[in-house]
């Protein structure tokens, strides 16, 4: 016998348009089509993208502390944008001069890929061997010996926090074995070879430039098969190592800070202070009874009281102090 219709299934079917076919009624919607480019597959899930996005999260902040410490000025590197695609994409993408270390990663076949804006070559070598930073607008030229062995240093030392942001997770021990500065010159995969792409800006006095990461797949298909969320999370809760804490304590006391001791103000027109002679004396606004404020990168920090010991002029903390300039 057949199945009877309820009293809603014969409403909507006195509700359909006389032309519509009635028994589609009953055919379930068809799922939205979306489009697959089978030249672009995303070969890494979105799991795996996860994960490697809070690695690489970490690894942004602590070269930034890196860069920071080794150019004495402050250096913002952000989290890095990742993008899959093929050898071929990402050489047409390159600059046709850069710099280029082509890197190893031991118990990993094949090679990888750092990249450094030669820009932000430039601003290093430049603030390293004593300048500002401003002169970043070198011509393109192959690098000196003496850049060349500056900069190794630097991505060795940028290779070796990749190392450390990885440490929880897999131990890798990156080495580079070659540089260049024309990426047609650089093979580490077939032309059609996926490819796992970071994209770190990084901003420094103004300016902005970036630094690149480049994985083939198939160097990193046995770290991110071992790759599952629960694991990871484990691991990020796990206790920090004593080998963890000691990082920590080189990162800070290699922290070069400004401690400045504010003696007091005053205000002085230009055409004054353009008048002013050899041994003219200026009346600051605070008497030599008062305490001195001592600032720690700007930020009241200590109330200090001047002094001598031998012949050198020191201060004597009396106070610790908040912003606000309350005593703690």
């Amino acid at each position: 016998m057949g199945k009877l219709l309820t009293q809603e299934e014969i409403d909507a079917l006195l509700n359909q348009d006389k032309n519509t076919d009635p028994t589609n009624i009953f055919i379930e919607k068809e799922k939205e089509a979306r489009p697959y480019d089978f030249r672009h597959p995303d070969r890494v899930s979105k799991e795996q993208l996860k994960i490697l996005r809070n690695i690489h999260d970490n690894f942004a902040r602590i070269i930034s502390t890196y860069l920071s410490n080794q150019l004495r000025t402050m250096i913002d590197v952000k989290a890095p944008t990742i993008e899959q695609v093929t050898y071929f994409e990402f050489t047409l993408s390159a600059a046709s001069f850069t710099y280029m270390y082509v890197f190893n990663i031991e118990n990993l076949d094949g090679s990888a890929i750092l990249e450094t804006d030669p820009k932000l070559t430039f601003f290093i070598i430049d603030r390293l061997f004593g300048g500002t930073g401003t002169t970043i607008n070198k011509v393109e030229s192959a690098p000196t010996i003496i850049e060349r062995s500056v900069m190794n240093n630097i991505a060795e030392g940028i290779l070796e926090r990749l190392k450390e942001a990885w440490s929880n997770f897999e131990p890798l021990d990156p080495t580079i074995v070659n540089f260049e500065t024309n990426p047609q010159l650089v093979t580490v995969a077939p032309a059609s070879e996926t490819m796992i792409v970071l994209n770190f800006p990084v901003t420094a006095r103004n300016f902005e430039f970036s630094i690149v990461l480049c994985f083939p797949y198939f160097m990193l298909e046995p770290v991110l098969k071992k790759m599952n969320s629960q694991d990871y999370m484990t691991l990020m809760r796990k206790l920090p190592s004593d080998e963890d804490t000691q990082s920590l304590y080189r990162t800070i006391v290699q922290t070069d800070v400004i401690l400045s001791v504010e003696l007091g103000r005053i205000n002085i027109d230009v055409d004054d202070f353009l008048d002013l002679q050899q041994n003219e004396m200026l009346i600051l606004d605070s008497k030599i009874t008062n305490p001195l404020i001592a600032r720690i990168q700007r930020h009241k920090k200590f109330f200090v009281s001047p002094g001598k010991k031998g012949k050198k002029r020191v201060v004597r903390i009396d106070n610790i102090i908040d912003e606000e300039g309350d005593i703690i």
